[in-house]
């Protein structure tokens, strides 16, 4: 199974510790056909409940359509928690491990600036500052979903999947160090420090996994 979505659901309405007493939790409700789940998550602290984010979960319809996972609606604070950092890194990790081969996942930017100023730079999308999260949890190939000419297909979006064999693992990621190769021949913008780390380290760990191969 490409989406665990049970396991994925069951979590979060069991809650997310974001440490002492603050949690994020999920209110699960029907989506519009049986396979889709949506997700209300709330921060909860005290007296205080507020959603931050939104969650689809779509179970697939064998052998049509393929399952997946899409997070909008990204609030910027919640009770006084926001998305990007602890939240961000437990939900991300939470999926992942939830996702197996073939596993896709949309994510919806809007409310990261700083992915957004790189992809509209022309940065490949796994050395933007989301999509590197991402490929370190083993997501290989990536699609931004935004048409500079204005006609969006809902807002702004980061695709990203697993690969489905260890063969497409290996050509997704050689596509990447070439665009990390090409990235760094014609310079990086100025500002964007960030941005020659992760394209450094990436080219490092390839380097290491093949060696390792």
């Amino acid at each position: 199974m490409s989406v665990d979505a049970e396991g994925i659901l069951e979590a979060l309405k069991a809650g997310l510790s974001l440490g002492g007493s603050a949690a994020l939790r999920g209110r699960v409700r029907r989506g519009r056909f049986p396979e889709e789940s949506n997700v209300e998550a709330r921060v909860e602290v005290g007296g205080c409940s507020e959603p931050l984010f939104h969650l689809k979960v779509f179970r697939g319809r064998p052998p049509y359509y393929r399952a997946w996972v899409e997070i909008h609606n990204v609030a910027s604070r919640a009770c006084g928690v926001s998305f990007d950092g602890l939240v961000e890194d437990l939900l991300l990790d939470l999926l992942a491990s939830r996702m197996g081969p073939a596993g896709r996942l949309y994510i919806e930017y809007e409310w990261d600036p700083a992915t957004s100023r790189e992809l509209e730079l022309g940065i490949p999308p796994p050395i933007t500052r989301l999509g590197y999260k991402l490929l370190t949890r083993g997501f290989t190939w990536f699609k931004d979903w935004y048409y500079p000419e204005g006609f969006m297909e809902g807002g702004r979006k980061l695709e990203a999947e697993k690969p489905l064999t260890p063969e497409h693992a290996r050509r997704h990621l050689e596509e990447i160090a070439r665009d990390v190769l090409e990235l760094m021949e014609r310079g990086i913008p100025e500002g964007l420090g960030h941005v020659k780390a992760r394209a450094q380290g990436i080219l490092v760990l390839l380097k290491a996994g093949g060696k390792g191969g």
